[in-house]
């Protein structure tokens, strides 16, 4: 399921560098199965960066300040839900600035 969600979200990224917008409905429809299924993928893009962040994998382009944000997502953060806990399946990569 993680490959899955992982072409979904390029593909997403994808059409929408291209602005095309004619798959989101395909899209949001295909993240909604899958979290039926009990997975979710999240975009941290736009968030704050701090260094104690354990559910992602950070590429600094600068030295590090208080005040960095996720500028670009290259893998979503994957969690899966057993038994009503989330669990972290994958770490998101990030371009940090």
């Amino acid at each position: 399921m993680k490959e899955i969600l992982n072409q979904i979200f390029d593909i997403e990224q994808k059409s929408e560098k291209k602005d095309i917008d004619i798959f989101n409905r395909n899209i949001r429809r295909l993240y909604h199965e899958i979290e039926v299924l009990g997975f979710v993928a999240k975009n941290p893009l736009g968030e704050k960066y701090s260094l104690e962040r354990t559910d992602i994998e950070a590429t600094l382009m600068s030295d590090f300040k208080p005040k960095m944000k996720i500028t670009k997502v290259l893998k979503p953060i994957i969690f899966t839900t057993t038994n009503g806990q989330m669990q972290l399946v994958q770490k998101g990569v990030v371009i940090v600035e």
